[in-house]
């Protein structure tokens, strides 16, 4: 049976939840305040120093605006050597939080790195621009570590983040860490602007990794933009200064399709709306979040009837 939770994330009001940054100038209640009266049930939180640090104030802030915790991003250098027991502390107290939350899933990503971010949209095929054998193992093992100890000590299921600017952004790479991990402990956060700007079929990938989709996040993507961010091979950075992400169903994304195959397969679980808008409340003063965060919900409302 198809049934989801639609929820937002704090990059979709200018507010980094991985690094703590924020440019838009909101408060975390202002932030709750507008996920609230945009319609959603839920947000991602984090440990990154924005949200209230202690859990139980968090729990009521939420609950006051009827809100549940969903999930936190957690990014990794998955493929460098340096030892794993740093990593696995890292994951701990984020793991910890959700747990304290009776959250579901945890999602993990590999770190965005110089040399990916100047390559992103264009990345080789002939895997040129990857992880050698020796780091995609070293990736594959941290990500299992990672899963086995969320799964045994804080009974949550981990959901990989493929994402731009990162060592997993193309189909072939996402393959490639899917089938290097074990079904039972990785499953994956398909997002769907992510997955579209490295050269995937949303539709297809959705097909493909049914049985491992335990989450998603959704977002469009301006094809005009991203037409100019490969012929010109313009870096990430650049890319979200351009403000590339837009509001759904304004963009290149059929959502209707997709919709369609995750309604057939019986998806169960989050839906994230994550609108990365980084430092856009900068660059645009008349952008309201609120309204931009709106729009998405009432399109998935009125059109998609979710």
């Amino acid at each position: 049976m198809f049934e989801v939770k639609i929820g937002s994330a704090p990059i979709s009001w200018d507010v980094l939840s991985f690094g703590g940054s924020k440019t838009s100038g909101l408060s975390f209640a202002q932030m709750l305040d507008g996920i609230a009266a945009a319609g959603y049930e839920g947000t991602e939180i984090s440990t990154n120093g924005f949200f209230p640090a202690e859990a139980e104030q968090l729990r009521t802030e939420l609950e006051q605006r009827n809100l549940k915790a969903a999930s936190s991003y957690v990014a990794l250098p998955l493929g460098q050597e340096g030892g794993l027991e740093p990593l696995l502390e890292r994951v701990q107290s984020v793991a910890a939080l959700l747990a304290y939350f009776s959250v579901s899933e945890i999602i993990i990503a590999g770190d965005t790195t110089p040399k990916r971010l100047e390559v992103a949209g264009s990345v080789a095929a002939d895997g040129s621009d990857g992880w050698t054998d020796e780091e995609w193992q070293r990736a594959a093992n941290t990500l299992e570590a990672v899963a086995t100890l969320c799964r045994e000590r804080f009974n949550l299921k981990t959901v990989f983040h493929h994402h731009t600017g990162t060592y997993v952004e193309t189909p072939a790479e996402v393959a490639r860490i899917m089938e290097m991990t074990d079904p039972e402990l990785v499953g994956l956060c398909l997002d769907t602007g992510h997955y579209h700007y490295g050269g995937g079929d949303v539709v297809e990938a959705t097909k493909q990794y049914a049985d491992r989709i335990w989450y998603l996040h959704i977002k469009d993507v301006w094809p005009e933009k991203l037409e100019q961010v490969k012929r010109e091979r313009i870096h990430m950075r650049q890319a979200w200064a351009m403000d590339i992400f837009a509001e759904l169903g304004r963009g290149a994304i059929d959502f209707p399709a997709f919709f369609d195959v995750l309604r057939t397969q019986g998806y169960q679980g989050w839906m994230i709306v994550e609108q990365d808008s980084v430092g856009r409340s900068q660059r645009d003063p008349g952008w309201s979040p609120v309204e931009s965060a709106r729009q998405s919900r009432d399109y998935l409302r009125d059109v998609l009837q979710v």
